[in-house]
C-alpha cells in the first residue's frame, strides 16, 4: 500500500469518525468546544483539532475508527449490584467500566441521550479492547451543576497497541465529559488527544508503517478503504500484529 492510498483511507476513517461522534453524542461540535474550553482551565497540555489535522497527523483517526471490532460478551446472568449515587462516584464507576471492557455494566450506568447512543458506545468499547487501549484513570471530578444534570471530567492517561511494553507513552491529555444526573450517565464524550501528546508520531504511525511494510495484505483488511466496519478477522489481526509489534520492538 504506496503513502498516497493511505493517506486517502485515513482522509475516508477520520471523515466517519468525526461524523460518528457528533452524531453518538447528540453533542454538536461548537458545544462540545465550548464545553471542553470552560474545562480546560489552566491546563498546560492544549486540544488538538481532529477536523484541522493533516493527513499525517489524521492516520490515527484510522485507530479510532476502527472501534467495531471486538465481539460482543455474554450477558450476565446475575443482577447488577447497585451503583453509586454520588456525580464524581458515578463517573469513576463508569469509566471503571469503560476500561474494563464490561459492557453490561457500562450499559446499566446509561440514561436519555447515552442510552440511546448505546450502540455508537458499544462499537467504540469493543474497538478500543481490541486494539489493547489501555486507560489509566488519574481522577474525577464535577465541573458545573447544570439544569438538566452534573457535569463531570475525568482525566485520563493512555496505553495502547503495546506502547507500555515497548517503552513509550503513556499519553496524557485526554478526558471523559460525563453528565450525571439521578445515578445515570445522560451524556458521555470521550476525548483522546492523540494529535498533540504523542501517540499520533511515536506509537501510531510506527504502527501503521511497520503493519503495512511486513504485512502488506492484512493492513488492507485492518485499515479498511470503505464505510464498511471492520469484521471478526480485523480484531484477531489487531491482537496478532500488536503482538508481533511488541516483540520488533521491545527494549
Amino acid at each position: 500500500m504506496n503513502t498516497p492510498e493511505l493517506e486517502r483511507r485515513v482522509a475516508v476513517a477520520l471523515k466517519q469518525h468525526a461524523e460518528a461522534a457528533m452524531n453518538g453524542t447528540k453533542t454538536d461540535r461548537a458545544k462540545l468546544e465550548r464545553l471542553l474550553a470552560g474545562a480546560e482551565g489552566g491546563r498546560k497540555s492544549r486540544r488538538g483539532s481532529v477536523a484541522g489535522a493533516d493527513a499525517a497527523a489524521a492516520a490515527v483517526a484510522v485507530l479510532v475508527w476502527a472501534m467495531g471490532l471486538m465481539s460482543d460478551k455474554p450477558e450476565s446472568s446475575s443482577p447488577l449490584p447497585a451503583g453509586p449515587t454520588q456525580p464524581e462516584q458515578v463517573a469513576t464507576a463508569y469509566v471503571d467500566a469503560y476500561a474494563s471492557y464490561d459492557r453490561p455494566r457500562l450499559k446499566s450506568f446509561l440514561a436519555g441521550d447515552a442510552l440511546a447512543s448505546w450502540p455508537d458506545l458499544e462499537m467504540t468499547n469493543r474497538g478500543d479492547e481490541a486494539i489493547e487501549f489501555r486507560v489509566l484513570l488519574d481522577s474525577c471530578r464535577e465541573l458545573n451543576d447544570l439544569s438538566i444534570g452534573t457535569q463531570v471530567w475525568c482525566a485520563f492517561d493512555v496505553h495502547a497497541l503495546g506502547s507500555e511494553q515497548v517503552g513509550r507513552g503513556p499519553f496524557s491529555n485526554n478526558r471523559f465529559l460525563l453528565t450525571v444526573e439521578g445515578g445515570k450517565i445522560i451524556e458521555s464524550n470521550i476525548y483522546f488527544d492523540y494529535n498533540n501528546n504523542g501517540f499520533n508520531i511515536q506509537m501510531y504511525e510506527p504502527f501503521v508503517a511497520w503493519v503495512t511494510q511486513h504485512y502488506p495484505q492484512d493492513a488492507q483488511a485492518m485499515f479498511a478503504e470503505d464505510e464498511t466496519p471492520p469484521d471478526d478477522t480485523s480484531d484477531e489481526l489487531f491482537h496478532q500484529h500488536i503482538a508481533d509489534y511488541v516483540a520488533a520492538h521491545r527494549p
